[in-house]
């Protein structure tokens, strides 16, 4: 359980960080799915997930699936950012 946990706890910081790097729509179609998963975890710690209610696990899936393409884009835009910077900095020596 405590790598569902740390699973829930970055993908919920996840949309914040999204906001911030102006990936706006992605971060708001997130919320819902880390919403979602809070309360499958939740459930499942509590009361447990019945059999019949095994569709609730889809939605804790699809947070974690939504939440590893998210956290690819905010690196893939950290090392747009990092290259740009370099590049940056070598044109400041240069001159």
């Amino acid at each position: 359980m405590s790598i569902l946990l740390i699973f829930l706890l970055i993908f919920s910081f996840t949309p914040f960080i999204l906001w911030g790097d102006k990936w706006k729509k992605t971060a708001l179609i997130q919320i819902p799915f880390v919403i979602g998963a809070w309360f499958v975890f939740t459930k499942h710690m509590m009361v447990g997930i019945s059999p019949s209610e095994n569709y609730l696990w889809l939605l804790f899936i699809a947070n974690l699936v939504y939440g590893h393409i998210a956290f690819t884009i905010i690196l893939l835009e950290l090392r747009k950012s990092v290259k740009y910077n370099q590049g940056y900095v070598r044109t400041l020596s240069e001159a």
